[in-house]
């Protein structure tokens, strides 16, 4: 039988562990993305996150766990084992663990002590939530320190719009592509939006935003507004004035928190899009963006079908140009010449850090 001592090295070594990977992967306690929801079926699958080895699979109830990959009893691992009666069985020897990580019942194949459950039969397990179409992962703390940021447009007002998600697997951190939301300059170098005359940005706070509006709390809410003149949207003037999207006025709203962001797009003085946008932190430098992108409807269906290629088809091919320029960056290099642009960047980065500062 394993000690309790023994169990206490074991605790140290997993403490160590994790204070290692968060310097090395320079994370924020926040929600992360593991992956979509239609991704996780009834079989348990091996998932890798946040530089660890893990499983991902649903109890009775359905509800999605994430725990760490390899039995606690000679490390086999529970992805190729199976769920029977709601807990994850080892193909080895067919210890179970429930849905926090306790095993509760070894196979009586021998004497009567063998049967008696070692203290550290046990696996890491991390608090989820599947909202939006997506499992959730809280990393930092043993509970969460803010709830999960919250978006109607894809739960009680989805009937108002047009969902489309897309996900790019990069190779760059975390902060790299949630900063992007903030760097509006590269909006016009990257990206050619075609923008008449100048950017006016302004940075959020609690003298000149509603905090009792805020879809995430706002101790972990950082945001800002872009304003500016669009010449067009996409296409020639005729076609985008017609559909309502030769826009005039461009106002984009950004509320984030360490790990994603809601970006709201209105044209003219009308919603067009709100977006969420997060990541899956895989390992040190490769991570997967995800972006789910609500489109308003019309109630044109020619006007709709625009829309959602307008909005749709373009964000996902804007991301795309941002692929070489994240695979290719400097994993290290902070930049050490700024301008008055990357005010809001700026302020993002402290953001982030201040949270990576709260991991226990």
């Amino acid at each position: 039988m394993v000690s309790y001592v023994e169990k206490g090295v074991q605790s140290k070594v997993r403490t160590s562990e994790a204070e290692v990977n968060n310097k090395v992967m320079n994370l924020a306690a926040s929600w992360y993305i593991a992956m979509q929801s239609k991704e996780l079926g009834k079989k348990p699958q091996a998932i890798e996150l946040f530089s660890r080895p893990l499983v991902a699979w649903r109890d009775k109830a359905g509800k999605p766990i994430i725990m760490e990959r390899f039995c606690s009893h000679l490390g086999a691992s529970l992805a190729i084992g199976e769920v029977v009666d709601g807990c994850i069985r080892c193909p080895f020897h067919h210890w179970r663990y429930d849905s926090s990580g306790v095993c509760v019942d070894i196979p009586k194949v021998a004497t009567p002590t063998t049967d008696v459950i070692p203290p550290t039969a046990r696996q890491h397990t991390y608090v989820t939530q599947e909202k939006y179409g997506y499992i959730w992962v809280w990393y930092g703390s043993a509970t969460p320190m803010f709830p999960l940021p919250k978006f109607d447009a894809a739960e009680s007002d989805k009937h108002k719009y047009i969902p489309y998600r897309f996900s790019l697997p990069v190779k760059t951190t975390v902060r790299r592509i949630i900063e992007n939301a903030f760097d509006h300059h590269h909006l016009v170098t990257s990206h050619k939006m075609p923008i008449d005359g100048q950017i006016k940005l302004t940075l959020l706070n609690e003298d000149n935003v509603e905090l009792s509006e805020l879809p995430i709390a706002k101790e972990a809410w950082i945001g800002d507004i872009m304003e500016g003149q669009l010449k067009t949207y996409l296409g020639t003037r005729i076609i985008t004035k017609a559909l309502g999207l030769n826009a005039g006025a461009m106002w984009n709203r950004v509320d984030a928190w360490p790990s994603g962001f809601i970006s709201r797009v209105d044209l003219s003085g009308k919603q067009k899009v709100i977006i969420i946008s997060s990541v899956t932190p895989v390992s040190e430098n490769e991570t997967i963006w995800h972006t789910l992108l609500m489109i308003n409807k019309t109630g044109n269906l020619l006007r709709d079908i625009f829309s959602y290629i307008a909005f749709g088809r373009q964000s996902e091919a804007t991301a795309l140009q941002d692929e070489p320029i994240f695979n290719t960056i400097s994993p290290c290099t902070e930049g050490r010449a700024y301008v008055n642009t990357d005010h809001s960047l700026l302020k993002y980065r402290q953001f982030y850090q201040s949270w990576v500062a709260k991991v226990e």
